[in-house]
């Protein structure tokens, strides 16, 4: 199903969080490598927890572009864990393209559901955005609304699609009956040409895609 929608789609680029490795539990298959191979994209899979210590869980991503480098950046957990609710080792998949002769930074990331967590991941991808000057696109579930101020930092330094007045205020989550949104496509040193919200039931988010040109 999975790869008939991305197909459909026909994005050059697609960020994927909740992917699992291959692991000894059930239901946990290689994943990455499955789209890769069934749309003919390069791909790279960024562990970041073994789910019972065993099976690799994470983000992931596919392209048409040849990958450049690709790694895992470990996202710091909160030292003290002071809230109630469900805390989960996150990363930040960090690669580069080349994006017909312009290399391009990839982030994909799942923020985590405590606020320490958020913060940490946003003090992370800051840092990596902060080295860069090249021209990047951060993408992924952040679990925060528009209007948080763990995602300051991160709208200070990058462009929003979600500015655009097509997608603005559309709810990404739950997508089958969306009030929230938590879902972003960042991005600097590039021009968005257009942004839209896939309104339809692929996973339990709605897929934001954007389109870019080089400048």
């Amino acid at each position: 199903m999975f790869v008939d929608s991305i197909k459909e789609i026909n994005p050059d680029i697609c960020g994927l969080n909740e992917v699992r490795g291959e692991g000894p539990l059930e239901g946990y298959t290689d994943q990455t490598n499955a789209l890769g191979d069934g749309l003919r994209y390069n791909r790279y899979f960024a562990e970041a927890i073994k789910v019972e210590g065993t099976s690799p869980y994470g983000n992931a991503f596919v392209t048409k572009y040849p990958i450049k480098s690709a790694e895992t950046v470990a996202v710091p957990d909160p030292i003290f864990k002071y809230e109630i609710g469900k805390y989960e080792s996150r990363c930040v998949l960090k690669a580069v393209v080349d994006a017909n002769g312009t290399d391009v930074m990839i982030l994909v990331c799942h923020m985590g559901l405590a606020l320490g967590e958020r913060k940490n991941a946003v003090k992370t991808i800051c840092r990596i955005i902060d080295e860069t000057d090249m021209p990047l696109i951060l993408m992924g579930d952040f679990n925060a609304l528009p209007d948080s101020n763990e995602l300051k930092p991160l709208f200070e330094r990058l462009n929003d699609t979600d500015s655009s007045a097509e997608i603005k205020g559309k709810f990404t989550f739950p997508s089958y009956k969306p009030n929230i949104k938590i879902d972003y496509i960042f991005y600097k040193n590039l021009k968005c040409v257009s942004v839209k919200t896939i309104e339809k039931v692929i996973s339990d988010h709605y897929p934001i895609v954007a389109e870019f040109e080089i400048i």
